[in-house]
């Protein structure tokens, strides 16, 4: 990578370490297909499988836009800059204050909004804010990432079929969260068929990250980009 794009380098070597345990552990699941399909282990193997294929999702959609808010940040521009939904995340701070103020306070702090927004000084921009409801990530908050920041083109790869987010989330969610064994959920799977999913989580996450970093190559978070 050369130029801006090496501004996402240390997130993306953290994505690639993150998929690469998700290799070494489908790659053992292929051995074990081979030599013992029926043990506990095997079963149990590939049901944790979701579990790291969705940590690497979330990784990588937090860390990206987490990143990208940093770099904005160094620009020192003012709100009026960014582009209109963009907003929603660099006056962040300024959109709680409002929401959270009483009717005693509340004139005053649409005036602090006001002021803000209109603001000739550069805005401070908290790269901890991430727009979304907080839950698991899912294909809506992709998308709605992908609104919000004015990202060009689509929020999934072509190749990928979106379920297949929903059915890892669901999967994860149901082991952490002790609604399903491991074994059971890993039973339903051939070894083929969770290769496919590495290789469509590979493919979601690299996709994220080229977005933003031609995104930010563009400048297309500028009102005065054609991006």
């Amino acid at each position: 990578m050369t130029g801006l794009n090496n501004m996402y380098e240390t997130v993306e070597l953290e994505i690639r370490d993150r998929l690469n345990q998700s290799k070494e552990l489908i790659n053992h699941i292929k051995a074990l297909e081979v030599s013992d399909q029926s043990s506990d282990l095997f079963k149990i193997q590939k049901g944790l499988l979701f579990v790291s294929l969705y940590s690497s999702i979330e990784y990588t959609i937090t860390n990206v836009v987490s990143r990208f808010l940093e770099l904005i940040d160094t620009e020192q521009l003012k709100p009026l800059n960014f582009k209109k939904y963009l907003l929603c995340t660099v006056l962040d701070s300024k959109f709680n204050a409002l929401i959270g103020s009483s009717k005693k306070t509340v004139w005053n702090k649409k005036k602090d909004f006001f002021d803000a927004l209109f603001s000739s000084e550069a805005v401070s921009i908290d790269d901890s804010v991430f727009p979304t409801d907080g839950i698991n990530i899912s294909q809506q908050q992709i998308e709605d990432v992908w609104e919000i920041f004015h990202l060009a083109g689509n929020a999934f790869p072509d190749e990928i079929n979106t379920w297949i987010l929903k059915e890892i989330k669901e999967h994860r969610n149901a082991i952490a969260h002790g609604r399903e064994k491991a074994s059971s959920i890993g039973g339903r799977y051939t070894a083929a068929t969770l290769n496919q999913r590495v290789s469509d989580v590979e493919s979601l996450c690299f996709h994220i990250v080229s977005g933003f970093e031609a995104f930010t190559t563009s400048k297309g978070y500028l009102v005065s980009s054609a991006a």
